[in-house]
This record gives structure tokens, C-alpha cells and sequence, in this order.
């Protein structure tokens, strides 16, 4: 099946090939995209990064080179060159992919789809499976390939808007917070809260938690930033926010009934 990838800071993936279908989730720059048919200006296909199917734009796809970096950062600005006074092109989302090409300075020069752009070299991270192959990501990153605390990139996107299906910095949901976090660290982790429910291993007990714990309840992730505090994209606060792991649990018990799971991440690397 033809393969493409997102040319766009990120694109809809609707369960129909209509404008207003249901939003199931979304698409970030760079990632790849396999594609099986195309009807109404909308080609229908499956995010290689987790294996999400839906419809996308067929404006949303187009051809970029493999990537060797991940943005970092909750949002990037791409400016037209190095210089970071010079016209802005468009923004990145945290976990869009890139390809360096070389280093400028503190800036880095990436591959868009019309030419190349620049983007803060502390804002990217080299992809663990090209760093070992790819001289320039290499020479321009040097060998580190993961965050150590990905909770840290979590809490960087407090007061980020909730957005159900959302899977950017400007909207988001819990379970995309989740993923978009751990990609940061080099786990792995699906799409949904519900597959999420097996990750890493379990753990048998509240007083048990302890920073970048998991903590599951029927439709719903959040992630543990301590041992009593919880931060999660939510819809009551309509925002990714940091809030007592006490309080959560009796709020969500009203709409969500209690606890079902609580996990710790292993490090299952991405890629």
C-alpha cells in the first residue's frame, strides 16, 4: 500500500471522508501514514506510529523524507532561516517528526515540504532507531535519544486545552497526553486509554504510586507526577491540569466509577 506522511503541523483522522465526521484522533508532521483508498478529497488509511485507521485530507499528505528527530517541545516555531527574527513558516506540535539536515549555531534546518525551515536545536531529539546510522542527526544532537523524565514533558503541557480525540499541543486528550509523553522518553504506548490499560506492569496498591505511575479508570488515564498528585487532560477542567489524586478519584467516581487499573511504564522503546 502507498505510504505518505503528514506535511501539515497535523491533520484530522475522521472515521468518514466527510469534513464533519466524527474526530477519532490526529496525525502529527512527519509521521507516516499508509494509505489504502481515497474518496472526496479524503484518503482513508492507517498512523504506521500506532496503527490508528481513519480518513484523512488528501492536503494533510504528501512526501517528506524518512524522519531522524522528534519535537520536544509543547510547540516549535519553524522560521523561513537560522535566524530567529526571520518569517515564521508554520508551528510543530510536541512528537511531530522531522529530518535535520544540518546545524546552524543553536538552530537546526529541516526538511518542509515546500524547502526547509528552522527549528531551535534544544526544542528536537534524535529518533533512537536512526541515531546510530544518521551522521547528521548524530553530529547535530550528539548520542542522547530519550528523555529521562517524561513526566517532565507531561507537565510542560499543563493548561494545554482539552480536546477529545486531540493529539497536539493547541488540543489534546488523556490517553494522547500519555502516549505523547512516553514518545518522548522512547516508550512505546498505544493510542487509546483502554489498550493503555497494558502497558508496563501492575501494581497492587494506591500507596504503591510513585512518579510516572499510570492511573486508570473506565475511559480515562492520568498520569502520577508524585504519590498523591495526578496530572491528566480532563474535560472538567477542559485543560491538561495537576490536581490531588484524592480529588480525582472522587469526582471520576461519580461519572467513571472508581480505579480499574494502575500501571507502571516499562521501557519499551519505540522504533
Amino acid at each position: 500500500m502507498p505510504l505518505f506522511r503528514i506535511i501539515t503541523p497535523s491533520a484530522p483522522l475522521r472515521s468518514g471522508p466527510f469534513a464533519n465526521a466524527a474526530l477519532d484522533s490526529e496525525c502529527l508532521f512527519g509521521e507516516a501514514f499508509e494509505t489504502e483508498q481515497s474518496e472526496t478529497g479524503f484518503t482513508y488509511g492507517r498512523l504506521v506510529s500506532d496503527g490508528y485507521q481513519g480518513w484523512v485530507p488528501d492536503n494533510c499528505l504528501g512526501e517528506l523524507p524518512t524522519p531522524n528527530a522528534r519535537v520536544i517541545a509543547p510547540m516549535s516555531d519553524v522560521t523561513s532561516q537560522a535566524d530567529i527574527k526571520s518569517a515564521g513558516c508554520f508551528a510543530l506540535s510536541l512528537g511531530a517528526l522531522v529530518t535535520i539536515t544540518e546545524l546552524q549555531d543553536d538552530r537546526a534546518e529541516i526538511i518542509t515540504p515546500n524547502s526547509s525551515g528552522f527549528l531551535p536545536r534544544q526544542h528536537l531529539l534524535p529518533l533512537a532507531s536512526r541515531a546510530a546510522d544518521d551522521k547528521v542527526v548524530g553530529h547535530v544532537l550528539g548520542d542522547v535519544t530519550r528523555v529521562d523524565d517524561w513526566v517532565a514533558i507531561a507537565e510542560k503541557l499543563v493548561a494545554s486545552p482539552y480536546k477529545w480525540g486531540g493529539r497536539c499541543a493547541w488540543g489534546l486528550d488523556c490517553s494522547a497526553l500519555v502516549q505523547l509523553a512516553l514518545a518522548a522518553g522512547d516508550i512505546d504506548a498505544p493510542r487509546d486509554s483502554g489498550p493503555q490499560h497494558h502497558i508496563g506492569s501492575g501494581i497492587d496498591d494506591l500507596s504503591q504510586l510513585q512518579r510516572g505511575d499510570l492511573v486508570f479508570w473506565h475511559g480515562h488515564v492520568g498520569i502520577m507526577q508524585d504519590g498523591k498528585t495526578l496530572i491528566h487532560a480532563n474535560a472538567h477542567h477542559m485543560a491538561v491540569a495537576s490536581e490531588p489524586l484524592d480529588d480525582a478519584i472522587a469526582r471520576i467516581a461519580i461519572i467513571a466509577g472508581q480505579v480499574s487499573a494502575l500501571r507502571r511504564p516499562m521501557l519499551d522503546r519505540v522504533g
